[in-house]
């Protein structure tokens, strides 16, 4: 296809980063005019974008051919080349080749004006350098017109045609609410970012990013490789680079692990004469770290060939992976490897002209539970460049459903690439993207959300009577994540409730309310793309019975240990034995809803009434403050201040100072006053 391929663009994006402009002396505009000729066949394109700017920035007048910097030429429609023209155009082309469209659009627009039979593409690559910039009427104007001149049947032909149906697809797009997902891009700051996220066990994810590397005399270039990161949330955060053994000018990326993550396909890359041979690598992890990589074993490897971007199923049977080996239906197909126990592959067969088009499939990634397949292509009518699209299928029938463009948001007019699900059970509900939508030139990482929202109502009841109660508080937790709340509820004077969900299938609702037992439920529920209601069954709550011989016993033991704890001289902080027995009293308040105790602070007799009346509110407030943490509610805890006013021990004896006595009246104590 007329396409660049995502992995020769970034090695581009390298280049580009880099900064790797030739030395450019002074010269007359003829000697940059040949520089960036040669610099242009040698698809050195980045290179030639900036000696081609310098060349237009130095000329002064259009030359003919016959001027001694003029290139040779035998094409038709180009008998005599202005310098001019010609580097306008290939300027463009470089631009390009490089995805910066938005300079592209610039010098595609004025080579329409120059001679079609010299430039017969400039009006098809301006439509779509406006696509890919957004500016679809436009587009749609230009490649129209491209169309009722150009007549050869060739590849400028069929790309047009297919540019016309991107079109079209693209108006349907913008004609629906496209709201089914929301997309949001990750930045960080060493990497600023990344693509092609991969996930290592339950722990961490892996993804490739661009790395910056200096000789001894300064010079830069950049490398793409691999991270690793812990946080789920933002990966580009807290995350380093992975310690696998490589050498000069190899750049990895795009991996796959094995379901304890200590095994690891990726691709590894290198460019050689202007062309990117890619192939896929195997590393083990042990007690060392990751092994030196070798060649994952023929056959997903062919010589003569680029075999890249893996993905293990995550039952360790299959491996998907693109390749433009023979056998295939155009560029980069998929592929895929059945592998024995120990993952070596066994037989490598082509995922069949279903999937594959006469463009390039690539980033393969398959969701278990849904068997659905997810990959880019850029050989099927979408947004433009690579789409995501999805089919649901079979490895062993070798069957697969026609494939569908997932829409936008989440495809683009640009490249969107490595699509991969982080929910188990629905592949879109939550998931990672990789996208240049927001560039000129390099994949970002995206965090998916499907908007999905789920409506639980429900009414709760008393067990007994099964007359609705108010005064409930219902919370939801995650079940996939124990300990996250999703949210607080609370039932009105009828009993009901209504809980609002998003993407959120696996949950626990937990009802609770004064003087009865709390209950939970469990729910599992099949999430779909937009609002959903469910209707919930009636919780039913079974009041606490306080039998009278249990309540008088407990009552009795409470006057016997109503002392809570003491404190030292001037302070009002809790020691060990003082939260021990305010734990035992925390459990018994909760136990029992209708009890309301009141906490009595006193003080030695050192000060003034004042100063211990302060004194002693402290040392209630950190009592009254505890028990609220561990869970008691404010309506069954009282306080008081007492002072100084109480003494239980004398603090002189025979007039001399008695510290224990003292120690004895710096107390707190607690009675029943409602049960």
């Amino acid at each position: 296809m007329l396409n660049t391929l995502p992995l020769k663009k970034l090695l581009i994006t390298a280049f580009i980063a880099a900064g790797a402009v030739p030395c450019l002396h002074a010269q007359n505009p003829g000697g940059y005019f040949n520089q960036a000729e040669n610099l242009f066949k040698t698809k050195n394109y980045y290179e030639a974008s900036q000696v081609f700017e310098k060349y237009l920035a130095t000329e002064k007048n259009s030359r003919p051919r016959s001027t001694p910097f003029a290139i040779e030429k035998k094409v038709k429609g180009k008998t005599n080349i202005d310098p001019h023209q010609e580097a306008v155009y290939q300027l463009a082309e470089s631009y390009r080749m490089i995805n910066d469209f938005k300079k592209a659009e610039k010098y595609y627009k004025e080579s329409v004006g120059f001679s079609e039979k010299a430039y017969p593409a400039a009006r098809y690559w301006y439509a779509v350098t406006l696509r890919a910039n957004g500016n679809y009427p436009e587009a749609l104007i230009q490649i129209t017109a491209f169309l009722e001149k150009y007549t050869l049947m060739d590849d400028l032909l069929i790309g047009a045609d297919r540019e016309m149906e991107d079109l079209r697809f693209i108006q349907l797009q913008s004609e629906r609410v496209n709201d089914q997902f929301t997309l949001k891009e990750m930045k960080g700051k060493d990497p600023a970012s990344g693509y092609a996220l991969a996930r290592r066990g339950n722990d961490s994810v892996v993804f490739t990013a661009i790395r910056e590397e200096k000789s001894k005399t300064g010079e830069k270039w950049y490398m793409n490789t691999l991270f690793e990161s812990l946080d789920s949330e933002n990966p580009l955060m807290g995350s380093k680079q992975m310690d696998i053994p490589t050498g000069t000018g190899v750049h990895d990326g795009m991996a796959t692990f094995s379901h304890d993550g200590k095994t690891m396909f990726f691709t590894r890359w290198t460019k050689e004469n202007n062309q990117t041979i890619s192939v896929i690598y195997m590393s083990h992890f042990g007690d060392d770290g990751w092994s030196q990589p070798v060649k994952a074993p023929a056959p997903l490897n062919e010589d003569g060939s680029n075999s890249a971007q893996p993905y293990l199923t995550s039952d360790g049977r299959y491996l998907l992976f693109s390749s433009d080996r023979p056998g295939g239906s155009g560029g980069y197909d998929l592929w895929v490897s059945s592998l024995d126990s120990s993952l070596e592959p066994v037989l490598v067969r082509n995922l069949g002209n279903v999937i594959n088009s006469g463009g390039d499939e690539e980033a393969p990634y398959f969701h278990d539970k849904t068997r659905t397949l997810v990959f880019s292509s850029n050989g099927r009518v979408g947004m433009g460049g690579f789409d995501i699209f999805y089919a649901k299928g079979n490895f062993n029938l070798s069957s697969w459903e026609k494939p569908e463009n997932a829409g936008a948001p989440m495809n683009s007019s640009k490249d969107d690439l490595y699509y991969v699900g982080t929910d188990e059970d629905d592949v879109w509900n939550t998931g990672w993207v990789s996208s240049d939508r927001s560039s000129e030139c390099c994949l970002a990482l995206f965090a998916v959300k499907e908007n999905n929202s789920q409506y639980v109502n429900g009414t709760v009841v008393d067990c007994k009577t099964r007359q609705p109660l108010s005064n409930v508080v219902l919370t939801v937790t995650d079940l996939r994540h124990p300990g996250r709340v999703l949210g607080t509820y609370n039932a009105d004077t009828a009993g009901r409730y209504a809980v609002e969900l998003h993407n959120s299938a696996h949950f626990k609702i937990t009802a609770a309310r004064l003087e009865y037992e709390t209950a939970s439920m469990d729910y599992n529920l099949k999430t779909h793309p937009g609002k959903d209601s469910l209707v919930n069954e009636t919780i039913c709550l079974k009041q606490i019975e306080y039998p009278e011989k249990e309540i008088k016993k407990l009552l009795k033991s409470l006057e016997q240990s109503s002392h809570v704890g003491n404190f030292a001289y001037k302070e009002a902080v809790l020691n060990y034995y003082t939260l021990d027995k305010l734990d035992s009293l925390a459990g018994i308040l909760k136990k029992y809803p209708r009890m309301v105790i009141l906490v009595e602070g006193y003080t030695d007799g050192i000060g003034g009434v004042k100063y211990n009346l302060a004194l002693a509110r402290r040392r209630v407030d950190a009592c009254i403050r505890y028990l609220r943490i561990k869970g008691v509610p404010a309506n069954q805890l009282k306080g008081k201040a007492m002072g100084k006013c109480c003494p239980i021990a004398p603090e002189k004896i025979n007039g001399k100072d008695n510290p224990a006595g003292r120690e004895m009246n710096r107390r707190v104590e607690y009675k029943v006053i409602k049960h």
